[in-house]
């Protein structure tokens, strides 16, 4: 396979260009394309700069290293330009460079981590984006018996922009699925919590892109989509405990309602990335779809069958290789396998509330969304009596909702009634998603042994609200963790 792209990759758009060392090359595309940089390197040491072909790989290298200007400066070559590979990786190479100018790089050498910030005020994330990526790191090698090389490489962007220019995701598809981090080149590329009104999970995205990296490096990028995103559903979680809403709504409901919606799609016909479905509707559910099915199939397939597949796609020169993998392994083809998923999807519990089904809304969103900004109007001039009338209203409307909770809670602190906002953060059955601010006022108002669980909680959610970082403490009360106390001071410069 990766000598047939090489000479796809030195056939010219016009022209003629020579193929040089292919042998060489090769070796190099593959080791660039296990993320094994040392081993790049070492192949491509004091490689003819003629050579067309090695010229395209130190091009390729120099982007997974993360030297964006000298990616551009080889690939900028007229032969190489000339070429669709060449071109290709030229406007990747270019567009990081001009997005990377002026960043500031953190390397953690101790846990083999590189972050690189294109905003410096983004640095107080660093310790944990370093912390989360040296635990999944841990994790996949157990899971999926993949070592990643250090360092892993991770950049933070400001806006879907940069993570277009740098990863070549067409903007507008980005914008269309709501696409906030994508792992290619060798690294994990994601937006800062900042770009987003209150935050994401941005933790389990880096799990989740850096499951990505695992794969690509045991198959050598020859993981199907299907497999890609299911098993990277399944270990973003995986580097911390358990949350209960982690399993809100299920994969499994989820898959079957948007099959029988019409819009759930053969599992190898998803397409080129789930980030360039036509809507977020259905990018989410083929992520139930294949998150569903790789449960399912690591099930029943037992713990072992996962790193077996990944060693056999290692070598497999296609689809047929995969096929006979699979059944191989695990006692069936793939066909067998998805008629036997599809069949367990139809005896599962398929009943989600209609804010949580695809494409589906919250119930008196109009009326909900109006008593809470009247009730914020209220709260901050200072009328907190008032505004928790309007937030209760709202409450009694989305009994469900954690933020339309914490609105009411934060109100009735202000009135000084804390018994009264105490229930509403109390049990996490109690709403129907994750939201930074509910883990904060849970902490907060609970406190006890669990108080720590849940202010990592709300970071791992919307890391740089106030309320959040400072664990509902007012100026200028610090966090007595080191961490948290620099993540506050950074979220309260924001706000200002």
């Amino acid at each position: 396979m990766i000598l047939a792209a090489l000479a796809t990759a030195a056939a010219p758009a016009s022209g003629r260009l020579s193929i040089g060392d292919l042998d060489r090359a090769t070796r190099a595309r593959a080791a660039i394309l296990e993320i094994d940089v040392p081993a790049a390197r070492d192949i491509l040491k004091d490689a003819d700069p003629a050579d067309p072909s090695l010229a395209l790989e130190r091009g390729r290298l120099a982007i997974y290293e993360g030297d964006c200007d000298a990616a551009s400066a080889i690939l900028a070559r007229p032969d190489l330009a000339a070429t669709a590979e060449g071109a290709a990786l030229g406007d990747i190479a270019r567009g990081c460079a001009r997005a990377t100018a002026a960043t500031v790089v953190v390397n953690d050498e101790a846990r083999g981590v590189w972050v690189r910030l294109q905003d410096d005020d983004d640095r107080a994330l660093v310790p944990l984006l370093v912390e989360v990526a040296a635990k999944t790191r841990d994790v996949l090698a157990k899971d999926l018996g993949v070592e990643l090389l250090r360092p892993l490489r991770i950049d933070l962007v400001r806006d879907q922009f940069t993570l277009s220019a740098m990863t070549g995701l067409p903007e507008d598809a980005a914008r269309t699925t709501g696409t906030v981090a994508i792992a290619k080149w060798g690294r994990v590329t994601m937006l800062s919590p900042r770009a987003t009104p209150n935050g994401y999970p941005w933790l389990d995205t880096l799990a989740h892109e850096i499951t990505h990296l695992a794969l690509s490096r045991g198959t050598r990028d020859n993981a199907p989509l299907w497999l890609q995103e299911g098993v990277a559903k399944r270990e973003e979680v995986r580097w911390r405990e358990p949350d209960p809403l982690d399993d809100v709504p299920s994969p499994d409901a989820i898959a079957w309602l948007g099959i029988q919606k019409g819009l759930g799609r053969p599992l190898d016909k998803i397409g080129p990335s789930i980030a360039m479905l036509p809507s977020a509707e259905e990018a989410a559910i083929v992520f139930a779809e294949v998150a569903s099915f790789i449960r399912y199939w690591t099930k029943e397939a037992g713990d072992t069958a996962l790193p077996q597949l990944l060693v056999r796609l290692k070598a497999a020169s296609s689809d047929a290789d995969l096929e006979r993998a699979i059944e191989e392994i695990s006692g069936a083809d793939l066909a067998a396998w998805d008629k036997r998923w599809r069949a367990y999807l139809a005896t599962v519990p398929a009943d989600v509330p209609p804010d949580l089904a695809p494409g589906g809304d919250m119930p008196h969103r109009q009326e909900v969304g109006k008593r809470v900004r009247l009730g914020q109007l209220l709260h901050d001039r200072g009328h907190y009596a008032a505004a928790a009338v309007q937030h209760a209203r709202a409450q009694a409307l989305a009994p469900h909702e954690p933020a339309v909770r914490c609105f009411l809670a934060a109100s009735l602190l202000a009135s000084g009634e804390r018994a009264s906002a105490a229930p509403l953060v109390e049990r996490v059955e109690d709403v129907n998603s994750r939201h930074g601010r509910w883990w904060s006022l849970h902490g907060s108002l609970h406190g006890g042994p669990d108080a720590d669980r849940a202010f990592s909680a709300g970071t791992a959610l919307d890391p740089l609200s106030p309320e959040v970082a400072c664990e509902e403490k007012l100026p200028p009360e610090l966090p007595g963790d080191p961490v948290r106390s620099a993540l506050c001071e950074a979220a309260r410069r924001r706000a200002r």
